[in-house]
């Protein structure tokens, strides 16, 4: 019979729910004790519920340990060696000072460095076994001696910004549930807060034991991602890692991380000479110069300070300095809010900052985007250069950092666009006087949207995202945001706008495009993904962007009251992406009650009008449901039917959409006379192509082409 005490841990491969697991313990456990004594009777007895308890901790440690290495192994990374660091940081000159000037800032350390000898830390007479609150004091110990120090012994000026630290192995952040073992804090600011962490510091006794490196990663990942999350000036998180003797500097950059060796910090014998001791100093100093930087050289682009509250913005497009200011100008950005958005812990992301500008509301938006994706912002300028209705004013917008380890960050400040699709219907859903404006903004978004993405492609440019978040509405008007995604088609493009972006952007959206052509990937969010990107196809097109507009509508109007034989979005996030599709599939083919298959349980006849003129356009021809057809198919297969988008559209913006330039079928050998057309990419007229190839003939090269046509 197995004792009490037995060993409740189960197999990771038993197959069996962790929660059947312990019940069926426990019932084997009562079974058994029911047979000599009769104490035991059901799983209400203390001992059940003393073995929950202890299994619900069990649970609760291996979820942690569970996610962490998973948020681990999502992470790329390497080793970097601490000069190429230093160099890659543009500190290599301040370095070579520094050694210089800090040969003696550990005269008072020398005596005291500890030994970590087979577990066992022996600090002056005391030998123990080592726990890693000794290597956390010693830690302290350190940092509280070099701080103590007059700067100007050992750097040719003092530091502009000093740090204070805290011991956090027994107390969480302040706004957080993560409890490192020690944090690093900007000391000028009044909060001790996640938004005012300079760096963390992360102690195990061994790496390999009690903990491996990849489940320490995790630990420390989440931390970062903390600080990511509260931090949007960051380029970089630092967490120094201690392992045993061993001092790591651990870099998360959007990219992944990098691991950086500073050496030994304790000895590992207990037979140590000067050689030894001198190893370990250096470890300090590289420590030490690396803590001392100032925020805008070590992990932010812009100083960090109470005392100067506002941004400005200087240089162009490709290459723009942050600085702090004291006072407000008509050029400067005070920081009022920030607009929730999900960030993670590596990869793509962007932060949206309320701001005051020039006395008025505006937006600061800063993303981090793989190098070799277009800036945002040059999608702007194409879609502003074609006077595209619907999209956000742009008043600047730049690259701030160009290329840290793969990522670039860009800054996009643009009017505020107001509230997402989403927030406007959940809010105002339950008031029964709203309804009929409800209705009525469904409609406008319908042909709006549809509008902006039409004429935007006919720029060269498809948005790929649209969501519920990503259309807003300020004021009544509507807007299209959020372009990162967008791609363009060079082919499409406009010859001298093009010329002018890549100039003054300093890209080649042919290069570009050819990139992303050869490892595309699907886009969008996933709810509102048109068929085909469910399906995996990368050859995107218009009417894939304009097949997601009809599930947003459809999204938002269910907030007003849910249909009982429609499908909810967390029901449909349950299931594969090509189940999801086949499901789309099927609602769309019952063209009576396709809305409450969406979840629609009342609309305006209006707006019915509306969504069935958009149904039909995206998956009817000549009167036959073509929807088995993007099933099958690689390519595209839809046309435009006119009669139906000016439907959509209104007799105004139909004009701008289908009159003011050429669409051409690439595919047809003759579509005159016919009011359906292949809407593939727009003819670049003989005019434009004159202009372009004049203006380069002129001006003898893109270097001489006037890269400010796009500022405002």
């Amino acid at each position: 019979m197995d004792s009490p005490n037995a060993d409740l841990t189960p197999s990771k491969n038993s197959g069996q729910p962790a929660e059947d697991l312990v019940d069926s313990f426990i019932n084997a456990q009562s079974r058994t004790s029911a047979q000599s004594t009769s104490f035991i009777q059901c799983d209400s007895t203390p001992y059940a519920q003393k073995i929950r308890r202890e299994f619900a901790k069990y649970t609760a440690k291996e979820k942690t340990r569970d996610r962490r290495e998973e948020l681990a192994t999502s992470l790329a990374g390497e080793t970097m060696q601490f000069t190429r660091l230093i160099t890659y940081l543009g500190l290599r000159s301040e370095y070579t000072q520094y050694s210089i000037k800090s040969t003696s800032i550990c005269d008072g350390l020398r005596e005291r460095i500890p030994a970590l000898v087979n577990g066992t830390f022996y600090n002056g007479d005391t030998e123990i076994s080592v726990k890693e609150s000794m290597l956390v004091k010693w830690f302290e110990d350190i940092h509280n001696h070099l701080e103590s120090l007059d700067h100007n012994l050992y750097i040719s000026s003092p530091p502009s910004n000093s740090y204070i630290y805290e011991n956090h192995e027994t107390s969480v952040i302040t706004g957080t549930s993560i409890k490192p073992d020690g944090v690093i804090f900007y000391s000028d600011l009044i909060s001790k807060e996640i938004d005012t962490v300079h760096a963390i510091m992360e102690a195990k006794v061994e790496e390999g034991g009690g903990c491996t490196f990849m489940e320490a990663l995790g630990q420390m990942a989440e931390y970062a991602h903390c600080v990511w999350q509260a931090q949007p000036t960051r380029v970089f998180v630092p967490v120094i890692y201690l392992y045993g003797v061993r001092m790591d500097l651990i870099l998360f950059a959007r990219s992944g991380y990098r691991r950086v060796a500073l050496g030994e910090y304790l000895y590992n014998t207990c037979a140590y000479g000067k050689d030894e001791t001198d190893m370990i100093v250096d470890s300090i100093r590289r420590l030490w110069f690396l803590l001392i930087q100032p925020p805008e050289k070590f992990g932010h682009f812009v100083g960090v300070s109470g005392l100067a509250p506002y941004l400005v913005f200087e240089g162009d497009k490709k290459s723009t300095t942050v600085k702090l200011a004291t006072e407000e100008t008509n050029v400067t950005l005070e920081i009022k809010g920030r607009i929730p958005r999900k960030v993670g812990v590596n990869l793509r992301m962007a932060y949206l900052l309320v701001v005051r500008y020039g006395g008025n509301d505006a937006v600061l938006k800063l993303s981090w985007a793989p190098v070799e994706r277009q800036p945002e912002g040059a999608l702007y300028d194409i879609l502003q250069s074609g006077k595209v209705d619907y999209i956000p004013h742009i008043y600047c917008s730049g690259v701030i950092v160009s290329d840290f380890l793969g990522y670039r960050l860009e800054y996009i400040l643009m009017e505020h666009c107001g509230e997402p699709l989403a927030s406007v219907f959940k809010n105002d859903a339950a008031d029964p006087t709203k309804k009929g404006k409800l209705f009525s903004d469904a409609g406008h978004v319908i042909s709006k949207v549809c509008a902006c993405l039409l004429q935007a492609a006919k720029m060269g440019v498809y948005h790929r995202d649209v969501s519920a978040g990503n259309i807003t509405m300020r004021d009544g008007k509507v807007f299209l945001i959020d372009w990162g995604f967008g791609k363009v088609i060079p082919a499409t493009l406009n010859g001298e706008t093009k010329a002018l972006v890549n100039l003054a952007w300093d890209i080649d959206l042919d290069k570009i495009t050819k990139n992303e052509d050869a490892r595309d990937g699907v886009t969008g969010t996933v709810l509102f993904m048109g068929i085909r990107v469910l399906l995996g196809l990368t050859s995107h097109s218009i009417f894939d962007d304009i097949e997601s507009v009809l599930y947003v509508v459809l999204a938002v109007l269910s907030y007003i009251g849910f249909s009982r034989s429609g499908t909810t979005g967390s029901e449909l996030g349950k299931v594969s992406a090509r189940n999801q599709a086949i499901w789309k599939f099927g609602c769309m083919a019952d063209d009576y009650n396709y809305l409450s298959h969406f979840g629609v349980s009342e609309c305006s006849e209006s707006l019915r009008h509306l969504l069935d003129a958009l149904r039909n356009i995206l998956f009817v021809q000549n009167g036959v449901f073509i929807g088995g057809k993007l099933l099958g198919c690689n390519e595209d297969v839809r046309v435009v039917d006119e009669v139906a988008f000016k439907t959509v559209l209104g007799d105004k913006r139909f004009g701008r959409c289908f009159l003011d330039s050429t669409l051409v079928d690439t595919n047809a050998s003759n579509s005159s006379g016919s009011s359906k057309r292949k809407l593939g990419t727009v003819a670049i007229s003989d005019a434009d192509s004159d202009k372009a190839s004049k203006l380069m003939k002129k001006q003898g090269s893109q270097e001489n082409l006037d890269p400010n046509v796009f500022n405002s």
